[in-house]
């Protein structure tokens, strides 16, 4: 951050009463709440009139962007903007990190404004080309350093601000002049239709994905494919040999399961005990469902149900009932307070006492500025990589074990068909439940990029070993 705009914005901690009406005017009977600055060289406050109450406890909002004008003073709409935006959580706006990106974006059309001499509430010009949003517009376009996404981004930002003060008594502006904008309608192939606002200060996106490369399937929109034979003795090998129990434990999940991330590192101690006979299926594991209101998160709240083999559930009791898990577990609640009872407590936490992942049930969740993504999965990947063969593929991520569980999981499949034991094409239907695709066609076409993949990855080397022949590197 420059220092301009270092100067000009801070991060509010906490901001009480989000069910009032903020502003920087006094008025002892709409507005009695008088709240200062902590981090203003001036005596500034804002002032919070109590509209309404909420029916949760707390009715603050958390680490909120606060925006200064030249003079030192508040500004007054860009700080309405993201407080009312932090209480909404529109889209764009949902998390604490979005906001303070979105707030930088403002601010540097403000600082614009100011360099250029322009009244950012004046929309008077006749020409379209002399408004403020069309100039900083322009101006975005002969920077080189700023991507078609990016400004896609600062432009819309802008827009979403003037919507919002259009609305507020006393602004006077005109949207229509601020950026011409029409509705159009997007229709899936399902039948589905999506109303859409078409923007003029938009540049087109190239938004055609790369090829996906031979062997490997796109997820999450992340390139990856499952690890061979050999490879994955390789892999377990290793595990059994530098890995913690508990490191372990968190790469056997998602191989024995196919589950994201934030599904392993948000179980908590409580789901073991729902690893019992009452949930046990036909082909010896158990069922653990996962999604909303289970506190287990998974990618856009889809509920899920996981399959653990019965081995990999003995062991996660064994490693619950620890020392080492418990002491984790006490350090926890050392450094947060008792904000989880026991059965909440989640089931790996780090050796400094915190959670890998942060549920979206976690008492916590609002009030911090930065939470935990499992970007532990990047420390264990670099520790893997220490240990293994040069043949080990170095591209290797944790997400792979996604893939991996997929493979095998449609072999063994299969070999259930070949023994009439299970009718053709159901393999692909339980593969399909077990990886969570919403449509079929998904599934296929992930099995299809698995189908003969080692004769694949050997034609894919062969190909690349004839065409490097001869070179020097």
């Amino acid at each position: 951050m420059d220092k301009r705009k270092k100067e000009r914005s801070i991060t509010l901690r906490r901001l009480d009463y989000n069910a009032g009406e903020l502003t920087t005017i006094s008025n002892l009977e709409s507005h009695p709440i008088r709240v200062p600055l902590e981090k203003s060289d001036k005596d500034e406050s804002y002032y919070i009139g109590k509209e309404y109450s909420l029916t949760i406890p707390d009715d603050s909002v958390y680490h909120i962007p606060f925006l200064f004008n030249a003079d030192g003073t508040p500004w007054y709409e860009g700080n309405l903007f993201f407080y009312r935006q932090s209480i909404d959580k529109l889209t764009g706006y949902e998390t604490t990190d979005e906001l303070r990106i979105r707030a930088s974006m403002l601010l540097d059309y403000k600082l614009f404004c100011e360099d250029e001499g322009l009244d950012y509430l004046d929309f008077s010009a006749g020409r379209p080309g002399s408004r403020p949003s069309y100039r900083y517009f322009q101006d975005l376009l002969s920077k080189d350093a700023v991507s078609r996404k990016n400004l896609n981004k600062r432009t819309l930002v802008v827009y979403d601000f003037y919507k919002f003060i259009t609305e507020i008594p006393g602004f006077n502006i005109d949207i229509t002049l601020v950026e011409s904008a029409r509705e159009a309608f997007i229709r899936f192939s399902n039948g589905y239709s999506k109303k859409v606002e078409i923007r003029s200060q938009t540049v087109r996106v190239n938004n055609q994905a790369k090829e996906v490369p031979l062997g490997y399937v796109r997820d999450d929109g992340e390139d990856l494919r499952p690890l061979t034979n050999e490879q994955c003795d390789e892999f377990i090998d290793v595990l059994s040999r530098k890995f913690s129990v508990d490191e372990r434990l968190i790469h056997s999940i998602t191989l024995n399961t196919g589950a994201r991330k934030q599904s392993v590192f948000t179980m908590r101690v409580k789901h073991l005990k729902l690893l019992n006979e009452a949930n046990l299926t036909s082909d010896g594991s158990y069922r653990l469902k996962a999604g909303p209101r289970t506190g287990i998160d998974t990618k856009f709240g889809k509920s899920q149900t996981l399959y653990f083999p019965r081995d990999l559930a003995d062991q996660l009791k064994v490693y619950a009932n620890s020392k080492l898990a418990k002491e984790r577990r006490s350090l926890f609640s050392l450094k947060h307070g008792d904000i989880l009872n026991e059965d909440d407590m989640y089931l790996f936490i780090s050796t400094h006492g915190n959670c890998h992942y942060m549920a979206k049930n976690d008492p916590r969740y609002r009030q911090v500025k930065s939470r935990p993504k499992g970007e532990h999965t990047n420390y264990l990947k670099q520790k893997l990589l220490k240990f293994v063969s040069s043949d080990f593929p170095k591209d290797f991520t944790f997400h792979w074990l996604r893939a991996t569980y997929a493979l095998m999981y449609h072999e063994y499949l299969v070999s259930l068909v070949a023994d009439g034991k299970l009718k053709l094409g159901n393999e692909i239907t339980r593969v399909q439940q077990r990886l969570h695709h919403t449509k079929r066609e998904t599934t296929e076409n992930y099995l299809k990029l698995f189908t003969n993949i080692n004769e694949k990855m050997a034609a894919q080397e062969a190909y690349e070993e004839r065409l490097f022949e001869g070179i020097t590197f």
